[in-house]
């Protein structure tokens, strides 16, 4: 009789520690053990809309032909891409299909970007009438991108403009990737027309 009471009183201070040792290993009981730690808070992708406050505004240059052009060379779109290239220096007009892309080109021409604080895009031409428009996000101090441009040459990838702005001045690069064809060189064509010149004063297109 002693021995089959000694054996209850034994299960019975057995149960909760082996209920205690089996909560510590097994951890939440709504986890699951193949999915892997939680992602930290640096790993998560940013959602900021827009740049830093520095690039909000207006900015605008004189732009020319000759600047496009070296650009579009040193990019390798110069024949590709040469109705980019040409832009407006011809007055709405085709630019020469042959020979000098840029012989009795117009310019310089006044133009502005502008960055608003909530993601848009736009520019104005000499005339201070808006000819761009759409949106912009960040991708890192340094760096935006343009999705619904992206989105309009069917280009699958992010187009990659870098700034520095140095008070009242910016200076933007284009971040061409080493391979681009098709939609990818119609939207960096896009890019390389927007922002291959510089340096951009703050403030709209004078006049």
């Amino acid at each position: 009789m002693r021995s089959r009471t000694l054996r209850v009183v034994i299960g019975l201070i057995a149960a909760p520690l082996l209920a205690l040792v089996t909560a510590g290993c097994g951890g939440d009981s709504g986890s699951d053990p193949d999915a892997g730690a939680p992602p930290s808070a640096s790993t998560e992708p940013s959602t900021t809309p827009a740049a830093g406050p520095e690039l909000v505004g207006s900015w605008h240059r004189g732009q020319t032909c000759a600047e496009m052009l070296a650009a579009f060379e040193k990019a390798g779109l110069a024949e590709s891409q040469r109705d980019w290239l040409q832009g407006n220096f011809y007055g709405g007009q085709p630019g020469p299909k042959k020979g000098d892309p840029c012989a009795d080109a117009q310019g310089p021409l006044e133009h502005d970007h502008y960055f608003t604080a909530d993601g848009g895009f736009g520019s104005h031409d000499q005339n201070g009438q808006e000819v761009d428009g759409g949106d912009y996000k960040e991708i890192d101090a340094d760096t935006v991108a343009f999705p619904s441009h992206a989105e309009e040459f069917g280009y699958k990838g992010d187009i990659l403009v870098d700034y520095v702005v140095n008070e009242e001045v910016v200076t933007f690069e284009v971040d061409m990737p080493s391979r681009c064809a098709k939609s990818c060189a119609d939207a960096y064509a896009w890019a390389l027309s927007a922002f291959a010149s510089g340096p951009w004063q703050r403030g709209k297109v004078p006049g």
